[in-house]
């Protein structure tokens, strides 16, 4: 128990760290898609930004934060605000809850005109800022469905990782994770944002890290005796 919350104190600080100083996220693109009538309360069905903002849909109404609410209502999603537009205009840009900033004010929420071109999210608590075009969206009690195209942490924008010894790559990935230069036996250990350990692996030299049955979204690799501990690694 102690070394889970010593764990998740040290995502915690991670976190703060990036967030302080970096707050609009112009990494690689992501593509969340929610299908119709799928189970919302999957993680692989949810938009899991950080650890308090994760976005979904029922199989109705418009999007809110499964984080932090159990369902649609004004002012979804919670610690969120929406604007038209993009973050190169950020001064200029007003921003509104997700149902002011659709114009929808029918007792559905679920509207969205997907023509009217880019929106910045922006995490309140956390002040983050991040591009976002919605793709598809399915209004009506038809299904729920959305997709839609973000920014990422700039700090996967390297696909890359590399110390002056360790390299991890490809980062997003969907399904293997290549680790170089390790020069002795490592412990490898991968969590989630909730600090569970969802992989730990024991490796020689180099190896390749099959991810792909974990859902999508930001996990945690440490490899012990390296002094960049902590990874963020995303999974597509």
């Amino acid at each position: 128990m102690k070394s889970k919350i010593t764990l998740i104190v040290s995502i915690f600080v991670f976190f703060s760290l990036t967030v302080n100083s970096q707050t609009i996220w112009d990494g690689p693109s992501i593509t969340v898609t929610k299908s119709n009538s799928a189970d919302w309360t999957l993680e692989e069905n949810q938009d899991r930004i950080t650890p308090t903002v994760w976005l979904t849909r029922k199989n109705a109404q418009g999007q809110f934060n499964i984080a932090q609410e159990t369902g649609y209502s004004f002012g979804s999603p919670v610690d969120t605000e929406w604007g038209w537009g993009t973050t190169a205009d950020i001064g200029s840009i007003t921003f509104y809850n997700w149902e002011e900033a659709t114009n929808d004010f029918n007792p559905y929420g679920d509207h969205l005109n997907i023509s009217d071109g880019p929106m910045v999210l922006h995490l309140i608590t956390d002040n983050i800022y991040i591009d976002l075009q919605y793709n598809s969206w399915t209004s009506g009690n038809n299904g729920g469905g959305f997709s839609y195209t973000r920014s990422s942490d700039p700090a996967l924008s390297l696909n890359n990782f590399e110390s002056r010894t360790l390299k991890i790559y490809p980062n997003p990935t969907s399904n293997f994770l290549n680790i170089k230069n390790l020069k002795e036996n490592q412990n490898i250990e991968i969590y989630d944002i909730l600090g569970n350990k969802v992989i730990e692996l024991y490796y020689i030299i180099d190896t390749t890290i099959d991810i792909s049955n974990l859902s999508k979204g930001l996990y945690f690799l440490k490899v012990n005796a390296y002094k960049e501990s902590i990874i963020k690694i995303l999974k597509k």
